[in-house]
């Protein structure tokens, strides 16, 4: 669910109108209108993404997913453009490129004992295990562990792969890993018509990006190196999506990292609305989570925008917490992107599970002035005209759709107008001290499977199931069972899970291996026309 919240002056209380109610088998829809007072003295926009996910239970068989034991090894060095080939298994087999998203040096903030403590650290050196394969969306860590690999991180939109803590190794010497699927939430399907070649125009916008997680989110890593890598694959895999975009094409910079000190968010206490008969448990309010956010971060012109990840399941909160509505996922000021005081967005992430990469690009995209498709543009100077909202790209009012891995012609002009009218200051790169791009040569899906998925993003449950029937696959879709209640929650494949012999699910859909990293596409890389559907 998307919401549409228009906020000025009145003298009564909020006003909710919804609109274009749309109930699916395993997705609902709500866009409504809010009208606020008090909040700003003259019109602004704030547009909130609430990714419905899934949040309609229905019952299913139950089903265990597969989980594999592989051995990665690196290959011979293969070509200019490929750094190396990490072999995963006879079909998986990543041509790896550093990434790029962090910067020179890059800076980790946190407050301690009430005083803000900067770490400048090198990203350089935090990005240098940092690969990717950009045909397969793939992005994974790889070290070198006494002539073997480690391998860590997303193989495909729902393979993930991570070593198993276990003494054997193979014959070799080589370090058994586990490959894994995670579950994420899936919509209708329509013909896909993005072409996947990278976009190597040489007119880039930079957009230097800060991200702030909330207070607990730190405990989810060993350490802050392990949680930077962790947010720099997703921002790699937020800006292949903006390969979209051209004239100029946008990607992030993530120059800086900071730990909230439990200002942000906004908690309420109530209900499990997904589970009513499970303990109360907390909740961020997502306006006055977002509102908290922009106050404390929104206002820093050191960074173009500013990202708010917390790890708290955001929520409306209706009636003085009698009913709350946790169908919203992020939310953001409408057009923030380098203006005076609204430089901000607010997602939810479950990590490791690399959830919030979708919020955050479709978030990032309403800071550039992006209304949904289906919407006509909001911002003076905007191109004319509406894309179809059931196309189901990134920008569609609905989570899940077939094509959202890629944004629509609609958001990519109305994104081009709006960076044209940045001014020159926006557009220089200001910071000095940059986080470090990744440099992953494999997608995060790679060695995660739906099984592991649900278990990490639904940790509150007991026996958490995955499911995957053969059309889902096809799909890039799978669910999250609670198997005593045969209830499941609909989730999207993680770039780089596998979806048949030699396919993987990239921007969510099922496609031929192919490396994303590469700096140009091979010939053969699929378009749209060619894409093929595996076989059950």
């Amino acid at each position: 669910m998307f919401v549409l919240t228009s906020n000025f002056q009145r003298n009564k209380g909020p006003h909710r109108l919804f609109t274009n109610f749309y109930k699916g088998e395993e997705h609902l829809f709500v866009e409504r209108t809010n009208l606020f007072g008090s909040l700003c003295n003259s019109m602004l926009l704030i547009l909130k993404c609430a990714y419905f996910s899934g949040l309609l239970l229905r019952a299913v068989h139950s089903a265990s997913s597969t989980e594999y034991v592989v051995f990665p090894r690196l290959l011979d060095e293969r070509g200019l453009d490929v750094e190396r080939m990490l072999y995963i298994r006879d079909d998986i087999i990543l041509r790896l490129k550093k990434n790029t998203v962090l910067g020179e040096r890059f800076t980790f903030s946190e407050t301690v004992n009430g005083t803000r403590e900067d770490t400048i650290m090198d990203g350089k050196q935090l990005e240098a295990n940092l690969f990717h394969d950009r045909i397969r969306m793939a992005s994974v860590k790889v070290e070198d562990k006494n002539g073997a690999v480690e391998v860590r991180g997303i193989l495909s939109n729902r393979l993930r792969i991570t070593p198993l803590h276990i003494s054997a190794r193979s014959n070799d010497g080589l370090i058994p890993h586990k490959i894994y699927q995670v579950d994420q939430r899936a919509e209708d399907t329509v013909s896909f018509k993005a072409d996947l070649t990278r976009n190597d125009s040489e007119s880039v916008f930079k957009a230097e990006l800060r991200i702030v997680v909330d207070l607990d989110y730190r405990s989810h890593f060993e350490d802050e190196k392990e949680m930077i890598e962790y947010l720099a694959i997703c921002v790699q895999l937020v800006n292949i999506r903006y390969e979209d975009t051209k004239e100029p094409m946008v990607q992030f910079l993530l120059t800086r990292v900071e730990r909230d000190a439990g200002m942000v968010p906004h908690m309420i206490y109530g209900k499990d609305a997904d589970c009513p008969s499970c303990p109360k448990k907390f909740y961020a309010e997502a306006d006055r989570t977002l509102e908290a956010a922009n106050s404390f971060y929104g206002h820093n012109k050191e960074q173009d925008i500013t990202v708010f990840v917390t790890l708290l399941d955001l929520a409306d909160n209706h009636h003085a917490g009698h009913y709350i509505e946790n169908k919203v996922m992020g939310l953001s000021k409408f057009g923030g992107l380098c203006s005076e005081r609204e430089r901000i967005a607010v997602v939810e992430d479950a990590p490791p599970t690399y959830s919030m990469i979708q919020l955050v690009a479709h978030e990032l995209a309403h800071t550039l002035g992006v209304t949904h498709d289906g919407q006509y543009p909001e911002l003076p100077g905007m191109p004319p005209g509406k894309c179809n909202a059931s196309d189901g790209y990134i920008m569609a009012p609905k989570s899940h759709g077939s094509n959202n891995g890629h944004f629509s012609n609609c958001s990519i002009n109305q994104i081009r107008a709006f960076v044209s009218n940045l001014s020159n200051d926006c557009r220089k790169v200001k910071s000095t001290i940059k986080i470090n791009q990744t440099k992953n040569t494999e997608l995060p899906g790679k060695d995660m499977n739906i099984t592991r998925y649900c278990q990490l993003k639904y940790k509150r449950y007991s026996n958490i199931t995955a499911i995957q029937e053969d059309e889902m696959k096809k799909q890039c879709k799978f669910k999250c069972c609670r198997a005593r209640i045969n209830e499941c929650l609909e989730e999207i494949a993680v770039d780089g899970m596998p979806c048949g012999i030699d396919m993987m699910c990239f921007r969510n859909k099922c496609i031929q291996h192919y490396n994303p990293f590469k700096k140009s596409a091979p010939a053969e890389s699929p378009k749209a026309a060619e894409m093929q559907v595996p076989n059950p």
